[in-house]
């Protein structure tokens, strides 16, 4: 038999984009960050194929975050 291993997902935020849209933070199996937009309409409520994933366990996570810091940068300096 071949068992399939069940995939744990927990929000842990979410950002208001507009009425419709959030972007979605969630943790998937204690060892990938997902940033995803989340829909809402009459025809279809969840995730869309936009969005990221890092693994936290690799360099680019480390990366990630001093990107952040220079778009943070960025950003103080407009106003």
């Amino acid at each position: 038999m071949n068992e399939t291993k069940q995939t744990e997902q927990k929000e842990i935020g979410r950002i208001k984009l507009s009425d419709n849209q959030d972007l979605v933070a969630s943790l998937v199996d204690n060892e990938k960050l997902y940033l995803r937009i989340f829909v809402k309409s009459d025809n279809y409520t969840g995730a869309t194929k936009r969005g990221f994933r890092f693994c936290l366990f690799d360099n680019n996570w480390n990366e990630f975050k001093k990107l952040i810091d220079k778009i943070n940068k960025a950003y103080n300096e407009i106003g």
